[in-house]
């Protein structure tokens, strides 16, 4: 629901903010992610686990927006907002990025109804920042489980193939390298209250990991 949200909002402003000598692009996209093992390390005033982690293979969607200059075909400005997940037996990371990007692609095969080029190779790269990144993890004592959000910073390189079917459609599929170093810190509001009511086991914690996630993404590509 969020990230339909986002993409109507995403939407709007790209199509009202596109200059006269730009070709806009709305794309939307998902396929599954990998995520690299990783050491999951719980700090607190008492005490410092780490432990490492294997993750499932998840689901990574989202949409991006933004446009390409139709004098430097070569090159585009978009900002992409996602849904991406690393699940593992004593771990669980959420995160919901918005990055802004530099896109460079290839037109090939170009012609006067589709000049832009019906096979588009791309790359792009663009810090990333993790509006929401929920974070539960146990390693057991003598710190425990955690369970919390934050805000955290990473960067994202999206490399693909477009197929542009018709002036307004094009269809892709790209690889999506991200990498985030999260750094939460225990629920505020849940620590002030377990020391109001006296709870002896209360301590501050934090959660903190590297992610390197591998994301395979197809998606369909709304050109104006």
């Amino acid at each position: 629901m969020k990230i339909g949200i986002i993409g109507v909002v995403l939407s709007l402003l790209v199509m009202s903010a596109i200059p006269s000598f730009a070709e806009g692009f709305i794309d939307l996209y998902a396929g599954p992610s990998f995520t690299d093992n990783a050491t999951v390390t719980i700090n607190s005033n008492v005490a410092s686990t780490s432990k490492k982690v294997g993750f499932e293979r998840d689901v990574t969607y989202g949409v991006r927006g933004g446009y390409w200059f139709t004098k430097q075909r070569w090159l585009g400005v978009g900002g992409d907002f996602s849904s991406m997940h690393a699940k593992g037996a004593t771990a669980r990371f959420d995160l919901a990025p918005l990055t802004p990007m530099v896109m460079f692609r290839l037109p090939l095969l170009s012609d006067e109804n589709i000049p832009q080029g019906m096979l588009q190779p791309y790359i792009g790269i663009g810090p990333s920042i993790s509006l929401y990144t929920y974070a539960s993890a146990d390693n057991g004592p003598p710190t425990d489980k955690i369970n919390s959000w934050g805000i955290n910073a990473g960067f994202q390189v999206p490399a693909g193939i477009a197929l542009q079917l018709s002036k307004h459609i094009a269809l892709f599929s790209e690889y999506r390298y991200a990498y985030y170093r999260v750094n939460v810190l225990q629920d505020t509001t849940t620590y002030l209250f377990n020391a109001a009511i006296g709870n002896s086991d209360n301590i501050a914690k934090k959660v903190t990991a590297s992610l390197s996630m591998h994301n395979v993404l197809f998606g369909v590509s709304f050109r104006f």
